[in-house]
């Protein structure tokens, strides 16, 4: 079956379904779980200092909070989840990292915080299973 999966894992109501999905896969079939959360890039030209501190603050206190949740599906997997944040065009960040990292599923909610732009533009999961290497699993929500 697979025997290293990457879950996108954002924070958002659909990627907290497709993780346990995912950990569900692992128990059965004994894959390794590793995790990624894309954060935006910060713009090119901010208006302060300032506000660069806050973005980082901010990005920072969000890890925080999406390795807790984390944290808590590493205990009903039995073993570790490797959480790693990357800064870029998430679902190219995503593809990319899962082609390093060698996976051969990528999980991922059918829809993030994206909103009216994804909408219009395309979703991430929409983009990742477009250009991945390997299978796409999209969980949807209700």
């Amino acid at each position: 079956m697979y025997e290293r999966v990457l879950v996108a894992y954002d924070g958002s109501e659909n990627a907290e379904l497709a993780m346990p999905r995912a950990v569900r896969l692992a128990l059965q079939s004994g894959a390794e779980i590793l995790a990624i959360w894309v954060r935006e890039s910060l713009p090119h030209y901010p208006e302060t200092i300032a506000e660069v501190d806050e973005e980082e603050e901010a990005a920072s206190v969000y890890l925080h909070r999406i390795q807790k949740k984390v944290k808590a599906h590493e205990d009903q997997l039995g073993r570790p989840i490797p959480l790693e944040c990357r800064a870029g065009h998430p679902a190219r960040t995503i593809i990319t990292f899962a082609e390093e990292r060698g996976c051969d599923l990528i999980v991922v909610g059918h829809t993030g915080h994206s909103g009216l732009w994804g909408r219009l533009l395309g979703h991430t999961a929409d983009r990742i299973s477009e250009h991945a290497h390997c299978d796409v699993l999209i969980v949807r929500g209700t």
